[in-house]
C-alpha cells in the first residue's frame, strides 16, 4: 500500500457517511462549473490511498484544466468594434474557421485570444495603432517568454483577419497596419535526443512502471511519429454530436481518436498509420521487422489502442502524458531543455547523420517538402564533419601541377 502522502490527487473528496463508510470523490473547480463544466462530480471506487485512485484524479482534473483553456464563450456579448468583440467573434460565430479546427487547435487559439482580451479588449479596432501591438509584446516578452509572445502576435492577426471577413473598416485598416509591422520569431529549436538517451528514457520509464510511455518513446525516435499519432488525442463534441457517434473508444462525453491502434500493423508487421497533422491524407508505412527496438517495446497482439495509460487503462490524455513524461524524462537525466517532441527530431538527424538519402528521409517523416525536413534536421557537426571529410579526399585525388 502507497503512502497517502506519496499521492497527488487534485480534486479528491472523502466523504464520511453515519454508517462509517468512507466514500471517494472527484469534485470540480466551482468557478468552472459555474461557468458550464460537466461532470461536477465523480464517484471514485476502491479504497485510498491507491496510484489508481490518484491518477483517475489527475486524469479528471486534467480534463476540467482543457476544457478551461479551451472554452469558447456561447455567445458574444462584447461591445461592438473593440479587439474583444472581433476575438469573440471569431470564437462563437457559427461560420467561424475556428470550428473548422480540431479540438487541440481550439483549445491553442482560445487560451491566447483570452490574453489579448485581458491586455485590451477594451480596445476599439479604430484606435489600435501600431506602436500600441509592439508595447504589448513587449509586455508579453516579458510575462511568457518569445514563443507565447509571437504566439499572442499571430493570434491578433487571426482573429483581426476574421474581422476583415466580417467587413469591419476597422479590421481591415488594423490587419494593413500588421502586415507591415515586424516581430521577433521564436528561433529554431537545436535540441534533439540521442540514442542513448532515448535507451535512458525507456529503462526509467520501465522502473515507473510505466512502458506505454517507454513504447511510445521508441516509436517516435524509431519512426519519427509524431506523439498525437501514438496516443492519439480525446475531443469533446456538442451534445448532438455525441449521441452520433457509436462504436468509439470513448469516456463519458470525451471521444478519443487519431492514436495508433493494432488495426495499423498487420500481421506481418507492416505499419500503415494516416497521420493527424495530414488530416489522414499522408500515411506513415514502416516494416517494424526491421525495428528491433521497437519490437522489444511492443506488447502482445491484442485489439483497440496500442498505447494506453496502465492507472486508468484507457488511451492517455495528453496533459497526463506530458506530465508524467517530464517526471520520468528528470529520472533519465534528461535536461527540461529536451522536450518529447524533440524525439521526432531525433529521428531526422540520426538518419541524415547515418548518409540516408534525404529524399526518403522526407517520406519516412511524411512531409511533402524538403525544407520542412532540414528544420528537423539538427545534427549539425556531424554532418558538416562529413561534408569536410568528403572535400579533404576529394583534394587528396586532385593532381597538383608543379
Amino acid at each position: 500500500m502507497t503512502e497517502d502522502h506519496e499521492l497527488y490527487a487534485p480534486g479528491l473528496k472523502r466523504m464520511k457517511r453515519h454508517n462509517g463508510r468512507l466514500d471517494l470523490y472527484w469534485v470540480a473547480d466551482e468557478k468552472l462549473v459555474r461557468a458550464g463544466y460537466q461532470p461536477k462530480t465523480v464517484r471514485l471506487y476502491g479504497d485510498w490511498p491507491s496510484r489508481e485512485i490518484a491518477s483517475r484524479c489527475a486524469i479528471l482534473q486534467a480534463e476540467m484544466l482543457e476544457w478551461a483553456d479551451g472554452r469558447a464563450p456561447a455567445r458574444n456579448d462584447a461591445p461592438p468594434g473593440t479587439l474583444a468583440w472581433v476575438c469573440r467573434a471569431f470564437e462563437t460565430d457559427v461560420d467561424s474557421p475556428f470550428h473548422d479546427r480540431r479540438q487541440a487547435t481550439r483549445t491553442f487559439y482560445s487560451k491566447y485570444i483570452r490574453k489579448l482580451v485581458d491586455k485590451a479588449g477594451d480596445s476599439h479596432l479604430a484606435d489600435i495603432v501600431g506602436r500600441d501591438v509592439r508595447r504589448w509584446h513587449k509586455e508579453w516578452l516579458a510575462e511568457m517568454g518569445v514563443r507565447s509572445a509571437y504566439a499572442c502576435i499571430q493570434t491578433l492577426r487571426r482573429v483581426v483577419n476574421y474581422g476583415c471577413e466580417l467587413r469591419s473598416s476597422d479590421a481591415i485598416e488594423l490587419a494593413a497596419v500588421l502586415e507591415k509591422t515586424e516581430f521577433s520569431m521564436p528561433k529554431a529549436r537545436k535540441r534533439r535526443p540521442t540514442f542513448e538517451q532515448i535507451v535512458a528514457l525507456r529503462e526509467a520509464a520501465h522502473a515507473a512502471g510505466r512502458p506505454s510511455i517507454a513504447l511510445a518513446v521508441a516509436f517516435q525516435f524509431e519512426l519519427g511519429l509524431r506523439q498525437k499519432d501514438l496516443i492519439g488525442e480525446w475531443t469533446r463534441p456538442k451534445a448532438d454530436e455525441r449521441a452520433r457517434i457509436v462504436g468509439a473508444i470513448t469516456d463519458g462525453a470525451w471521444v478519443w481518436q487519431w492514436g495508433l491502434t493494432w488495426n495499423h500493423i498487420d500481421a506481418s508487421g507492416l505499419l500503415e498509420k494516416p497521420t493527424s497533422k495530414s488530416n489522414g491524407n499522408e500515411v506513415a508505412t514502416h516494416d517494424l521487422r526491421l525495428h528491433p527496438e521497437i519490437l522489444a517495446e511492443l506488447p502482445p497482439r491484442g485489439v483497440g489502442p496500442i498505447i494506453v495509460d496502465e492507472r486508468s487503462g484507457k488511451p492517455w490524455k495528453s496533459a497526463h502524458f506530458s506530465h508524467t513524461f517530464r517526471k520520468i524524462a528528470r529520472e533519465a537525466g534528461w535536461p527540461d531543455t529536451l522536450w518529447n517532441m524533440d524525439s521526432r527530431a531525433g529521428a531526422v538527424s540520426e538518419a541524415f547523420e547515418a548518409g540516408a538519402d534525404p529524399a526518403d528521409v522526407m517520406r519516412t517523416a511524411t512531409h511533402t517538402q524538403m525544407s520542412t525536413t532540414m528544420l528537423y534536421n539538427r545534427g549539425g557537426v556531424v554532418q558538416s564533419s562529413r561534408v569536410a571529410e568528403l572535400r579533404a579526399a576529394r583534394r587528396k585525388g586532385v593532381r597538383r601541377e608543379p
